[in-house]
């Protein structure tokens, strides 16, 4: 839209011309915004903290059960016996041929020999459980012949849960969110 406006010419006559008129937001309309911005951001901002949570805990859940499946691969392939070594203080797991038992128990172990998975992010809990105690060793011994040590695996922080299981028989490891039923 917009209003008139009259000149005169150099001849005496009347000119009408249009003003453009400028439109823009009053200051109430752009309060109004950002207070609904407001509002959906603390709505939103517990569920994207939730998400990232539930990320972090399926990421490790994912890193650990890859080395599980690892160290399946490699006592098969190699045909040694290897471990899958949960390591508490630097919150890491590796996987390792497995010397208990054998003349090489108190030999250091070659760093080429270990694969070591990434650091897991502090506060989160990691728990093995064989017959439903808890595993001192910390560990899961995977032999050659495709078997392995009956373990559960659980990673979680706060509410968030993933269950790993490994099969005795088969070796297969199994990831699920949550805790199974038993």
């Amino acid at each position: 839209m917009g209003s008139w406006a009259t000149t005169t010419s150099p001849t005496g006559s009347k000119l009408f011309r249009r003003i453009p008129v400028v439109s823009a937001f009053t200051l109430i309309e752009l309060t109004l915004v950002a207070v609904v911005i407001g509002i959906l951001l603390t709505a939103a901002i517990p569920r994207l903290s939730r998400s990232a949570q539930r990320l972090r805990v399926e990421q490790t859940a994912f890193e650990l059960v890859h080395l599980l499946r690892a160290a399946h691969e490699q006592a098969v392939s190699l045909g040694i016996a290897m471990v899958w070594v949960w390591d508490a203080e630097r919150l890491r797991a590796r996987v390792e041929p497995d010397r208990s038992g054998t003349p090489d128990a108190g030999r250091p172990i070659d760093p080429s020999e270990i694969l070591t998975g990434s650091p897991v992010p502090a506060g989160m809990s990691v728990q093995l459980t064989r017959n439903e105690a808890t595993v001192e060793c910390r560990c899961v011994r995977f032999f050659p012949e495709g078997t392995s040590e009956p373990t559960i695996l659980t990673v979680s922080l706060g509410d968030q849960t993933y269950t790993a299981t490994v099969d005795a028989i088969t070796s297969h490891v199994t990831l699920i969110a949550g805790i199974p039923a038993r």
